[in-house]
């Protein structure tokens, strides 16, 4: 029996319980909200935004309807949750292109720092980002149905436009990366250039109208090639 001094303490075994059931029940919840997200991902990516709802998400994740709301609330705040994982799964992606661009940048640099042979230069850029767009992963398949999704979804929320517009501005930051060296007039102009041309040379990946004409690579020399000039 407790004493008057010990009644009403909670002893370190129960405190060792309480902790673990609440970590058992954040684990249960992050699960469920991972479920939920990877989910919608995978519904933008195989059917467009258009399909979404509590009743869709819920059902393709496998969780009771009522958890959607419950953790999320609405459909727009699991769009922009839904957004930022997509955003991490590029990280990877750009982090290899930037990798590649510097590694490749490193050979051709001067004691200054400029190229020493700038056609060399962007024909190792064009190749670098001919690779990517050619690729044919279903992997990046998917990431590119969903990003056209979101990039071109006509009424986002104040929120997910936000979103949109800060990823908006990485991939800029990304192409100046690679544009800069070069030494053109205008960089930042070229680099959104050659950020909107990459682009659609990606989304012809995903289109149902299959773009003809000449290779990426192709493309990629004769754009970089203006910005000579």
């Amino acid at each position: 029996m407790a004493t008057g001094f010990d009644a009403g303490k909670i002893t370190p075994e129960e405190t060792t319980r309480k902790a673990s059931a609440t970590n058992k029940k954040a684990e249960k919840r992050e699960i469920a909200k991972a479920k939920i997200l990877n989910a919608t991902l995978d519904i933008i990516a195989k059917k467009g935004l258009a399909a979404l709802s509590h009743r869709s998400i819920a059902s393709a994740a496998g969780v009771q309807l009522a958890m959607t709301t419950y953790y999320f609330g609405t459909i727009d705040n699991i769009l922009v949750a839904a957004f930022r994982e997509f955003v991490k799964s590029m990280e990877p992606v750009n982090a290899d292109l930037i990798r590649r661009g510097d590694a490749f940048l490193a050979q051709l640099q001067g004691a200054d720092g400029t190229v020493k042979d700038c056609e060399r230069y962007i024909e190792g850029i064009a190749d670098i980002f001919a690779q990517m767009i050619d690729s044919g992963l279903s992997s990046r398949r998917d990431q590119l149905r969903i990003e056209s999704q979101y990039l071109f979804e006509q009424h986002p929320s104040e929120a997910l436009a936000e979103e949109i517009q800060a990823y908006n501005d990485w991939l800029a930051d990304i192409a100046l990366r690679f544009i800069r060296p070069i030494g053109a007039q205008d960089p930042e102009l070229d680099a959104q250039l050659f950020l909107w041309t990459v682009q659609c040379l990606d989304f012809s990946n995903v289109s149902s109208v299959q773009v003809k004409g000449p290779s990426s690579r192709d493309v990629l020399l004769r754009l970089m090639r203006g910005f000579c000039v």
